[in-house]
């Protein structure tokens, strides 16, 4: 029989020592990838589900129009380190709720096994649910601002009808609905696309409701404005024994306007043949013929008749 030495004894011991620290050593370093860790993230975009419940059943979501949450997930940390943000799914079941307020939880969830959610935050969102309506309205063109000295805006006739869908909250607050031009930088007759809005009685524009259709094309007159002499026109059979001469009338001008072409061909402005006999009967008021597609700035302007003061002798 082969006697043992003391140098294989030590050879052995030395060779058992190092297996049970590589086992030792890799059950430690097996832990250790296995620990379960944790980790947070913040405005997890939430997905609406049940849409198209609420359109069939004419509602829709006055608030929250979007939302989001914070989550936090939980796992082995081998897994854990291959967790993205997209792979977190966060979602709200919209399909049963009617017309009203409610409080709805959000489910989440991960794609993958292994990743537990922990905590999210917050649980339940608070749904605020509107009957959908729609309304027909008539649209006033409103004309802003003025155009440059010398022009002037012409008479706009146009009537729109339009319809206004949205949420009962909203189409409640409707106080007009309105196509605004503005004709600071415009100079001659032009088709302008104005854009609607509805407003509120404060005149702000509440832009949650729809507008049907959006705009409105607009022909946009653009008249030119002139300030010209009157000359007097008087009827020949009442002006027996009347100094013509010693007669005036005020104002002595008048500004007009019309297109371009027009206007630029006109000197002065006649009046209607003045009857005398009406002067002397104290109607002094006199009336202007004004010439085809032209007409007064200021329509509230009086013209009159009135005696030349006499020189004294």
């Amino acid at each position: 029989m082969k006697k043992i030495s003391f140098k294989d004894d030590k050879s052995l011991m030395i060779k058992v020592m190092s297996l049970v620290f590589a086992i030792i050593l890799w059950s430690y370093v097996k832990g250790e990838a296995n620990f379960i860790t944790s980790a947070n993230y913040k405005n997890i975009e939430v997905t609406y589900d049940g849409l198209s419940h609420l359109k069939d059943n004419n509602l829709t979501i006055i608030s929250p129009k979007e939302s989001t949450v914070d989550v936090k997930l939980q796992g082995y940390n081998s897994y854990m380190r291959n967790v993205t943000r997209d792979g977190i799914v966060a979602k709200v079941d919209l399909s049963k709720l009617s017309e009203g307020e409610h409080s709805v939880p959000v489910n989440v969830s991960y794609i993958d096994l292994g990743i537990s959610v922990v905590n999210t935050s917050p649980r339940r969102i608070p749904f605020k649910i509107d009957k959908l309506l729609e309304e027909n309205h008539k649209v006033d063109i409103v004309i802003k601002n003025k155009p440059q000295k010398g022009l002037s805006v012409g008479e706009i006739n146009k009537t729109v009808d339009v319809a206004v869908k949205g949420a009962s909250t909203y189409i409640n607050k409707i106080n007009k609905v309105e196509a605004r031009i503005d004709v600071t930088e415009i100079t001659e007759t032009t088709s302008v696309d104005a854009e609607i809005f509805a407003y509120d009685d404060t005149g702000k524009v509440i832009k949650e409701v729809t507008v049907t259709p959006a705009t409105v094309k607009v022909d946009v007159p653009i008249l030119k404005s002139k300030t010209v002499p009157i000359k007097l026109v008087y009827n020949e059979n009442t002006t027996e024994n009347v100094a013509i001469n010693d007669f005036s009338i005020e104002p002595a001008s008048v500004t007009i306007r019309g297109n371009s072409d027009v206007i630029d061909s006109i000197d002065s402005i006649e009046t209607r043949p003045i009857n005398f006999n009406n002067i002397k009967k104290g109607d002094n008021q006199v009336r202007l013929n004004l010439p085809d597609k032209v007409t007064l700035v200021d329509e509230n302007i009086n013209y009159k008749l009135k005696e030349k003061a006499k020189e004294a002798e």
